[in-house]
């Protein structure tokens, strides 16, 4: 019989489970035990409403050599994110109790407690359920029942599996845990057979607990009075508009695109003539003529929308309203008031003496060489 091969890869379907169910349920603060080379974690950090991500393994080399699929790239500094995430990666047994994996919505254990021993898988549950108590938690096992199907050779499928459970053995271990911790099970599994084999059930089964009873503050207290075990390997920050210095950054950036638009197609209103001679003049040595690219520029429907007040010249200098600004829904939504975006750019911008516009000198022929230069 020929083994089964799944597509997409179980490991992937496993992923997809969990980013499936974090979809629905929007957890902010989530942590993956046994999370070897991080690759969940690095598929959850994508997602935008979640704030805080811990990893845990008891292999310190694999997580320092992986752990930088975790951190920031340049593009995170240039568009910070919306939510603040913080990143932290730890090396420890998932056997010990530490007050670093407290107060999360999810804990996951993604093909974990067939790797430990029955001792220490009798101090994980405790750990897990008992101290670090999430409001829920995603266990996936191998299901031995399916292992027919794999290949012809018999045995465990890793040589480090410690044992792997049927469907009965599963799920009594896990009624057995709600029962003890107070929380609620179900069942589900990833890797379908064909039909004429799903009498074997899920090639990975996973169990999902939900926590039925909110946690003391007093118990909360004595838990993070306890002694840190783990070791701190990663642990970083991305950039967020959450932090003033990331906000101010977007918000100019934005700002001044939307405000070099309105004052370039206010100056193409302006000198329509001037327009057409620079771009006649400079079409045999200018890689775009100027039509195409005054095409290109934010136009009359789009332009016209944000036009809270008018431009205007004041002796030859162009005057943007920020109300013009404020008019764009980005900004608004980032600032709120006129106010908050007239501070966010009073020390980086040229604005009018009352701080209503920004200023830009009338140079035509220099404005438009520039423009021209930028696109």
């Amino acid at each position: 019989m020929e083994p089964i091969r799944f597509r997409p890869p179980l490991y992937e379907q496993r992923y997809e489970f969990v980013k499936s169910y974090i979809n629905t349920y929007r957890p902010k603060k989530v942590a993956d035990l046994g999370c070897s080379e991080c690759s969940l974690l690095h598929r959850l950090k994508f997602l935008d409403f979640i704030e805080e991500l811990v990893g845990v393994d008891i292999d310190e080399d694999v997580l320092k050599l992986k752990g930088y699929i975790l951190t920031p790239l340049p593009i995170h500094y240039l568009e910070p994110l919306e939510r603040a995430l913080t990143v932290t990666l730890y090396q420890g047994s998932v056997s010990e109790k530490d007050p670093a994996l407290l107060g999360f919505d999810l804990i996951t254990c993604i093909e974990l407690i067939e790797h430990l021993e029955a001792d220490i898988l009798e101090k994980f549950q405790n750990v897990l359920f008992g101290f670090m108590a999430p409001r829920a938690v995603v266990i996936s096992t191998p299901n031995v029942e399916f292992n027919v199907l794999l290949s012809e050779k018999t045995g465990f499928r890793h040589p480090d599996h410690k044992f792997e459970w049927d469907r009965k053995e599963f799920q009594n271990w896990a009624m057995n845990i709600s029962r003890q911790y107070n929380y609620t099970a179900e069942f589900s599994g990833v890797g379908e057979a064909e039909s004429e084999d799903k009498d074997v059930g899920y090639c990975s089964q996973i169990a999902i607990f939900r926590k039925n009873y909110t946690e003391s503050v007093e118990s909360m207290n004595i838990k993070k009075n306890y002694r840190s075990v783990y070791k701190r390997i990663l642990h970083v920050v991305y950039p967020s508009i959450q932090e003033e210095k990331y906000l101010r950054k977007v918000v100019l950036n934005i700002a001044l695109s939307h405000a070099n638009r309105m004052k370039s197609n206010f100056l193409h209103n302006l000198f329509p003539e001037d327009d057409e001679e620079e771009a006649n003049s400079s079409a045999d040595n200018k890689k775009e003529p100027l039509s195409l690219w005054l095409s290109s520029l934010q136009t009359s429907a789009e332009i016209k929308e944000n036009i809270v007040k008018p431009l205007f010249l004041e002796g030859d200098v162009i005057h943007v309203p920020l109300e013009n600004l404020l008019a764009v829904p980005k900004l608004k939504e980032l600032c709120g008031s006129l106010d908050v975006l007239q501070n966010m750019m009073t020390t980086e911008i040229q604005l009018s003496s009352d701080g209503s516009a920004i200023v830009y000198p009338l140079h035509v022929e220099d404005e438009l060489d520039s423009d021209l230069n930028d696109t």
